[in-house]
């Protein structure tokens, strides 16, 4: 096919797609999707954590608890991080949906989260699962469904579609946990793999009905009209002129090592990045809710059905809290929500790991561990985002604010790193106590040094950030 060719039919497909945006109920059954593919994300980046006891007994073939165990579940740790190094590639990967479009890659990811959880079920290998668990570690960070809502809604609505697609999503998680009661039994280890049915066949169906309800976004069809429709004297005009813009923006491009000697030699990017660090260490816990609750049931303070509960009823409460710390953020600024969302963590964190040692309600438990997450993830994006970019002058914000999340990844690569290390000496019946020991203080010093050294910055003109 010649280029002539391929460009008429894309040009051809493209002006059927901005047709398409037009039509009545159009938007209406792109929410539904994108929403549906938003629920899909995050059960495949939560299903792994919510049978992990199950799998490493299934897999490894040990008893729960063991010594066995502690080293399996380690073992099973450390290789799973491999899946992490992914991220490298990421933001290449992400790059390409500017040169292809969208709509391609929110498809891909998709069925690519439905492939990687489906290697899960059927492995009987170690190797084969942790192929399918790099796979979803791959695909689900990459929230092209984020963009799309972000390039098709109309801008007043763009906020709450956002807020309210991701609360949905998150509560969506409770779907989980009545999976796993209704099909995980604790006396056949291998049942673990019926949690990932559901998950895995709405994978496919809303992947595959992407493909017959969804066209390209309204952004980038414009974009590669325009370019499809024009001679090629204004095609060579306009490269003339991308490529002009080009070595203007390499004079005014800001290295890694330029946006990192920002951050440490400015005295609110740098307490920044220190607050960053700690809460991202801080962050270990989250891997580990169901040994932990787990280590309940063998401490003999909880029941089987009283985890099957926790595990329904704490997605409800973090899309709720999700949902209500953006409005304490627009209402009390970003440093005193920062310390809100701070404490709802360390103070859900410790009622969560108290009922795994002592008896507990079962609803104050999740609504213990639903309140911690909340907070925790949402003064993540408060730090690495929203007061980073308030901190950070124009031309140098997109840097920094992508180290800033580098520095967040070290320290989650510390977590880890500790949770399985912390697995192989305490053992796995010790961990409601030896992660909260760790954690709590660190989350405390965190918000510390956020209340003394990081200012306020919510109304700061950023056309005009001032610096130390």
């Amino acid at each position: 096919m010649t280029k002539t060719e391929k460009e008429r039919r894309e040009l051809e497909k493209l002006e059927k797609a901005e047709a398409f945006h037009g039509h009545e109920h159009y938007f209406f059954i792109l929410v539904i999707v994108l929403s549906i593919i938003y629920i899909v994300d995050e059960l495949a980046s939560n299903v792994k954590g919510i049978v992990e006891v199950q799998t490493v007994r299934d897999l490894f073939n040990v008893v729960y608890p063991s010594t066995e165990y502690d080293k399996a579940s380690a073992t099973l740790g450390f290789v799973t991080m491999a899946g992490y190094l992914s991220y490298l590639i990421s933001p290449f990967y992400k790059s390409l949906a500017d040169r292809f479009g969208r709509r391609i890659f929110l498809i891909i990811n998709t069925i690519g989260m439905g492939v990687g959880m489906l290697l899960c079920i059927l492995s009987r290998s170690i190797i084969l699962y942790v192929v399918g668990a790099v796979i979803m570690t791959f695909f689900t960070p990459n929230d092209m469904q984020v963009i799309y809502i972000m390039e098709c809604a109309p801008k007043e609505h763009r906020a709450k579609l956002c807020s309210i697609t991701k609360g949905l999503a998150l509560i969506s998680v409770s779907l989980l946990g009545l999976c796993v009661k209704l099909f995980v039994n604790d006396a056949v280890p291998s049942t673990w793999r019926n949690v990932f049915i559901v998950p895995i066949v709405l994978a496919f169906v809303i992947g595959i009905a992407a493909i017959y309800f969804v066209r390209e976004t309204p952004v980038y069809t414009q974009k590669r009209l325009q370019y499809l429709r024009a001679t090629e004297e204004e095609r060579a005009a306009a490269a003339e002129a991308e490529k002009a813009n080009e070595e203007e923006a390499k004079k005014k491009n800001v290295s890694v090592w330029d946006a990192f000697r920002f951050i440490l030699g400015n005295r609110q990017t740098r307490a920044i990045a220190i607050v960053a660090l700690i809460m991202a260490f801080s962050t270990g816990y989250t891997g580990k809710y169901q040994p932990m609750l787990e280590a309940g049931k063998y401490n003999g303070v909880m029941t089987t059905d009283a985890v099957n509960i926790v595990l329904m009823f704490y997605p409800l409460i973090n899309g709720i809290f999700t949902m209500i710390g953006g409005f304490i953020t627009d209402a009390l600024g970003r440093k005193k929500s920062a310390l809100i969302l701070g404490l709802w963590a360390a103070l859900g964190l410790a009622v969560f790991a108290y009922g795994c040692i002592r008896p507990l309600n079962p609803y104050i438990i999740g609504l213990a561990y639903g309140i911690s997450i909340a907070g925790l993830w949402s003064i993540s994006d408060m730090i690495y985002f929203v007061i980073t970019s308030e901190s950070t002058p124009t031309e140098m914000r997109a840097s920094v604010v992508g180290s800033m999340q580098l520095v967040g990844m070290f320290g989650t690569g510390f977590n880890m790193i500790y949770n399985n290390v912390v697995t192989m000496i305490a053992g796995s019946t010790n961990l409601p106590v030896v992660l909260t020991v760790a954690y709590l203080p660190l989350m405390a010093i965190a918000l510390i040094i956020m209340m003394l050294k990081v200012k306020e910055t919510k109304g700061v003109d950023l056309e005009n950030v001032q610096v130390d």
